[in-house]
């Protein structure tokens, strides 16, 4: 029926806030006479010069805090709400980028908690409890470390520097060999003087060849100990081992308590991607350590057996750069044929046999190995993988070879789950259907 005359509409109770808030601004702005604009628009001038003077003290924490402090009262409009979250999280890149010397550690402990945690889960099905499980593992880790440092390192350390010493050997008896041979002569006949040829080796040929293997292997030297010297520190090898401690005895819990961050409504999904990123990053993660280690171990072994110099070092190299798909296999391979020819005569074989070697291995990796371990998780084309590592070294640089394939692989899978889901199936359905 009509509302009767003289009777008050009622307004509806359940007008959305942007609305309402809308309604009280605007009246706001009806109710300011002239001389209330002049004083605010005089308020926000003298406001501006108050913060060119005092720039030097501002930091971003003054100045999220007052982005805060504007937008608050106008959150339930939809720019200032994304204004405010894209001001926290500016804030938050540029906070952890300045303290990221003090996460390190934490992260550290939280990839080695994240890699060790199936072995800790497998324990505890058997009724084992997780700090017991998670104190084992510790204890071990702390044995193989200290083992590395006082034993295998040193020798590492000084293979190393008889490779750097037999390199310059080379050279030198390189340059006896061009002086000594009739080599001189034939380009004398040529208007080349031997005194330019010499000047030539002396200056630029010889340095140059040296400098760059010597810089490659220096490089492959600055990497071990870089590694190392993260865990020689008094500070990380105290902590370390603590936070790794609590991290893997508290893991289930840790995850749970980040999924609660995340509301209710888009939880499920949160867990779903989990799911997804750890069948990828952690079974490929898990898998190529333990591949590297097998890869160097039998590089070691066989190099030793047969005779080759520097056999240990070779292994080291070898598990480092398995890490990184194709180019360490090039690289490996001519460091390997370069140290074996340092070694005692017969020189040909032993230098054939280590080429022989790495390509076996790499193929009994790829072969037997890899799909054993690994698995078949990340399923990317070579060509993208390719692509991945070098756009990843040029950012990123050695890092990004260890975390470019991981990372690819993880986006292409949310690019293929929501690809599946646009086409309303599950991800297994997605990947029956035949490509068009």
């Amino acid at each position: 029926m009509p509302a009767a005359k003289g009777s008050k509409r009622q307004e509806p109770r359940n007008r959305p806030s942007a609305d309402r808030t809308e309604e009280r601004w605007d009246a706001l702005f009806r109710s300011l006479g002239r001389i209330d604009v002049v004083l605010l628009v005089g308020a926000f001038l003298l406001l501006l010069v108050l913060i060119y003077s005092i720039q030097s003290v501002l930091s971003p924490f003054v100045i999220l805090g007052a982005i805060l402090f504007l937008l608050y009262p106008l959150r339930t409009y939809d720019l200032a709400k994304k204004t405010m979250w894209l001001s926290v999280i500016l804030f938050a890149i540029w906070f952890f980028s300045n303290i990221g010397s003090i996460l390190a550690p934490f992260v550290v402990s939280l990839i080695l908690a994240y890699i060790l945690n199936p072995i800790v889960n497998k324990a505890e099905q058997w009724r084992i409890p997780r700090w017991l499980t998670s104190l084992f593992i510790i204890l071990l880790l702390i044995a193989l470390v200290s083992l590395v440092l006082f034993f295998v390192l040193p020798v590492a350390l000084a293979q190393f520097e008889g490779i750097l010493n037999s390199i310059s050997v080379v050279f030198n008896d390189f340059n006896n060999w061009i002086v000594r041979s009739g080599i001189l002569t034939t380009l004398e006949k040529y208007g080349i003087t031997s005194d330019e040829v010499k000047k030539t080796l002396q200056t630029y040929f010889t340095p140059r060849i040296e400098d760059i293997l010597k810089n490659l292997l220096r490089w492959m030297l600055a990497l071990l100990s870089s590694l190392s010297s993260i865990v020689t520190q008094i500070f990380y090898i105290v902590l370390l081992p603590f936070l790794t401690f609590y991290l893997l005895t508290d893991f289930p819990r840790i995850v749970a308590a980040v999924l609660r961050l995340f509301p209710t409504s888009v939880r499920a999904r949160v867990e779903e991607y989990g799911r997804l990123a750890d069948q990828v990053i952690g079974l490929y993660l898990r898998g190529i350590l333990t591949v590297a280690f097998l890869q160097g171990v039998m590089v070691f072994l066989l190099f030793s057996l047969v005779g080759i110099k520097y056999a240990l070092v070779l292994g080291v190299i070898a598990a480092a750069l398995d890490l990184v798909p194709y180019f360490g296999l090039i690289i490996t391979m001519v460091l390997a044929g370069i140290v074996a020819s340092f070694s005692d005569p017969p020189v040909l074989p032993k230098v054939l046999f280590a080429l022989g070697s790495i390509e076996v291995l790499r193929i009994f990796e790829t072969m037997y190995l890899a799909p054993r371990i690994v698995g078949n998780k990340v399923g990317l084309h070579p060509l993208l993988i390719i692509f991945s590592i070098l756009v990843f070294f040029h950012f990123i640089g050695f890092i990004g070879l260890l975390v470019a394939v991981p990372v690819t692989a993880l986006v292409v899978l949310f690019v293929r789950e929501w690809e599946a889901r646009r086409r309303g199936m599950t991800l297994e359905e997605y990947h029956s259907t035949p490509t068009e």
